[in-house]
């Protein structure tokens, strides 16, 4: 999450809370009351939505190399099969599908080209169980086969949807900030005006909407402080 979102929401929260603690100087004013509540909302949604963005793992919980060693395992075990029972039968077709090297599956086909060559091998054993019952092929191996094709082919697609949700939460995120900046703004800032002469709730809230590095704060506050003894 970018820097300046986590500043801004920072700054908001110290904004809501000095309005909080004053509350009872403006127990008379019901519109400023109401844009309180309003910010109260709008900076609680943010919390959670700042939460939940935190709970998605910037990594799968699997371990997609031990997830592919796995499917290479099966994967070569039934294409020797096949293999044999394409040779025996003379079937040319099946044996030129078959990868014949277990270091071409390791290391020379990339993931989806592994996933691809290791679903069309279960298409391809499905039909032909009973026949290569007799090569060695056991029901285990096909529930095996179809196991890890999904463990695999999840955890090859779970990082995108990790990605997209993550996009889409901080975009909800960015504009409950733009929210909030646009009622402090237009709303609640003009409000404050009021309470000029009282320095105390009128300074701690200018400080509050601060969002600079604390050098520029600081000489900020120093010339409103100034400013105002002047006054």
């Amino acid at each position: 999450m970018k820097k300046t979102i986590i500043a801004k929401h920072n700054s908001n929260h110290q904004v809501l809370l000095c309005l909080q603690s004053n509350e009872n100087k403006f127990s008379e004013i019901p519109i400023l009351k109401s844009f309180v509540s309003e910010l109260d909302k709008l900076v609680t949604d943010t919390d959670e939505l700042i939460t939940k963005s935190g709970g998605i793992p910037s990594k799968t919980g699997g371990n997609k190399n031990i997830a592919r060693t796995e499917l290479v395992a099966i994967a070569f075990i039934l294409s020797n099969i096949l293999k044999v029972f394409a040779t025996i039968t003379k079937n040319e077709n099946l044996n030129n599908f078959i990868v014949k090297s277990k270091s071409a599956l390791e290391y020379e086909m990339r993931h989806q080209e592994l996933l691809d060559y290791a679903k069309n091998l279960m298409d391809r054993l499905t039909p032909l169980t009973t026949e290569l019952a007799n090569y060695g092929l056991l029901e285990e191996h096909i529930l095996e086969l179809d196991s890890e094709i999904q463990e695999f082919e999840q955890l090859m697609t779970e990082p995108r949807q990790l990605i997209s949700e993550r996009k889409t939460i901080n975009e909800l995120i960015e504009e409950k900030i733009d929210a909030i900046y646009g009622l402090l703004n237009n709303q609640i800032d003009p409000l404050l005006e009021l309470f000029s002469e009282d320095l105390e709730f009128y300074l701690a809230y200018k400080t509050a909407r601060m969002i600079v590095d604390p050098a520029s704060r600081k000489r900020t506050l120093e010339i409103e402080i100034n400013a105002a003894n002047e006054e």
